[in-house]
């Protein structure tokens, strides 16, 4: 009949109005949350950041990419932001989130390789155990530019979370290690940037080379800088000073300058929509950081911890070169003036020193030191059993200082992709010169002044035989009445083969004695020609 038709018509009529309403409110998707420093929604216009840089920028690239932030719900929806359930699941409790688990590495002081093995080690520790996040808790003025690109390559193999609190600088090679890691944070009174490449000891580095470091450093910011929107722009500003660094018309770094940051400028919004030019946020310490990231109850901190050896390792790290070139000198000493241990066990301590200071920081095995004692036991070969022998010598030196090399030098596991190159020998090669070169001009001046001492006449009056049959150094008689050191003229004979170190009697008395030419047999008339090198020069009679 037309009556139920238009009955049923009206029927159907609000039926697909119903259905269309329960199709925006009851069944809407929440939008997913998005955790962010200070949530802002996006505006018509850019917005102005609360303090302009008072150092410089540089300008982002218009075809960078934006962050990928998560929409939110549309203003016109009413749904809640919970879905509705339907069914039995609406009584069940959610469950429980499991908190993030979170390591903290300080970074402190100079980049250097202690603290490239402390962070590898916290690394590879934290992907063992299951770690979700690492965060380097960092204060430095800079270091090494070899030792910063490889903290940068450590942190891309770690699967998990990385963040940076800059507490209170990261400076030079601290912000290339801050860019490094996903989201940094800031103290209230951190600072970062000032990263143009300089020399060694600070100074200028030529044209070329900059602009060679400046190019290859860019690179490896823009793979780590990832959706980050100005970071990649923001660090060349800290290295580049010819870069003038622009966010649309604003200049925030002209050319000219390098680029550091306060807290607050690094946190300023810029672009549309709005995303901070780096930090993701302020905090007073760690834990409020990680408050702001997790929240209060979403993370736990699992203990890390420098163990006693590491930071013992970073100091005779630092002074390395120190205890090979004092190690070297009290070993000279003592074959020079043999008879007394006492130079000899403290020369090797020191060197040893080397080697544990590398072993505990997680560098060298007991292959260096295999290496460091057969070159020992060659250069004492060549001292006491074949004097003379140039094979010996040469095979313990070679041995000796190669060990020190080896001890020093940063071999990765070949299973993860890091190969030796001859690079990665110019820094212990450095030390190992530099404790040469220490030696020598610490053994030059002793030559030149020891012997006015009492210690030089020690030295060369040491008694190899019994104590009533030789020259005291205190000057006190002896059986023979010698108290002082032969002089030019004096003959004797040889007790021992001189090649060309060895021993002579003169008047009863036996004192160090070298040849000045060629080898010298036992039982050879001799005559004193002078000192040399803690010993009595001379040849033989004539």
């Amino acid at each position: 009949m037309p009556g139920d038709r238009g009955s049923w018509a009206v029927v159907g009529l609000s039926l697909a109005l119903l259905g269309g309403a329960q199709a925006q409110n009851g069944t809407a998707a929440p939008a997913p949350a998005v955790r962010v420093a200070a949530p802002t929604a996006p505006t018509a216009s850019p917005e102005k950041p609360a303090s302009a840089p008072a150092a410089a920028l540089a300008a982002p690239s218009a075809s960078t990419p934006s962050a990928p932030i998560p929409a939110p719900a549309p203003a016109n929806l009413t749904s809640s932001a919970t879905p509705t359930t339907i069914g039995p699941a609406a009584d069940q409790p959610a469950a429980a989130k499991t908190p993030v688990s979170v390591y903290v590495v300080p970074i402190e002081g100079e980049i250097d390789d202690p603290q490239f093995y402390i962070l590898r080690r916290a690394l590879k520790e934290a992907m063992a155990n299951h770690v979700d996040a690492v965060v380097l808790d960092m204060d430095t003025l800079g270091g090494a530019l070899s030792t910063t690109t490889d903290m940068m390559d450590a942190l891309a193999h770690f699967t998990g979370r990385t963040y940076t609190f800059v507490n209170d600088k990261a400076m030079s090679a601290g912000s290339y290690i801050a860019v490094a890691t996903n989201e940094i944070y800031f103290a209230p009174t951190g600072t970062i940037g000032a990263a143009e490449a300089v020399g060694g000891s600070g100074e200028d580095i030529g044209d070329t080379m900059t602009l060679k470091i400046n190019s290859f450093m860019e690179a490896r910011v823009r793979v780590v800088a990832g959706p980050n929107r100005y970071r990649a722009d923001v660090q060349r500003a800290m290295m580049d000073p010819n870069f003038e660094f622009k966010i649309g018309g604003q200049v925030i770094k002209p050319a000219g300058q390098l680029l550091s940051l306060t807290a607050a400028e690094a946190c300023a919004k810029y672009g549309r929509p709005p995303e901070p030019l780096l930090g993701a946020g302020i905090a007073p310490n760690v834990r409020a950081m990680l408050d702001q990231v997790y929240g209060p109850d979403g993370y736990t901190v699992r203990d890390f911890h420098l163990t006693w050896s590491e930071q013992a390792a970073k100091l005779l790290n630092e002074i390395s070169p120190i205890l090979v070139g004092a190690g070297i000198l009290l070993l000279v000493l003592e074959f020079k003036a043999p008879g007394s241990a006492f130079f000899g066990i403290l020369g090797v301590t020191l060197l040893l020193l080397v080697f544990v200071s590398h072993y505990l920081a997680g560098l060298a095995g007991y292959e260096p030191v295999a290496l460091f004692f057969i070159g020992i036991v060659c250069i004492a070969l060549e001292l006491l059993v074949f004097p003379g022998s140039v094979a010996c010598g040469a095979i313990g030196l070679l041995c000796f200082f190669g060990s020190l090399v080896w001890a020093m030098t940063d071999v990765w596991p070949a299973d993860e992709n890091y190969g030796l190159t001859p690079g990665s020998f110019a820094g212990p090669l450095f030390n190992v010169v530099l404790g040469v070169v220490l030696a020598g001009g610490a053994f030059a001046v002793l030559l030149r002044f020891l012997p006015k001492t009492w210690v030089y006449k020690d030295l060369v009056l040491r008694a190899v035989g019994p104590r009533d049959n030789y020259a005291a150094a205190s000057g006190a008689a002896t059986a023979t009445g010698a108290t002082t050191l032969p002089e030019a003229g004096a003959r004797g004979v040889a007790l021992t083969d001189l090649r060309p170190l060895g021993e002579i009697d003169i008047a009863g008395g036996r004192f160090q004695a070298r040849a000045v030419h060629g080898q010298i047999d036992r039982g050879v008339a001799v005559v004193v020609v002078g000192r040399k090198d803690f010993a009595l020069a001379v040849r033989r009679a004539e």
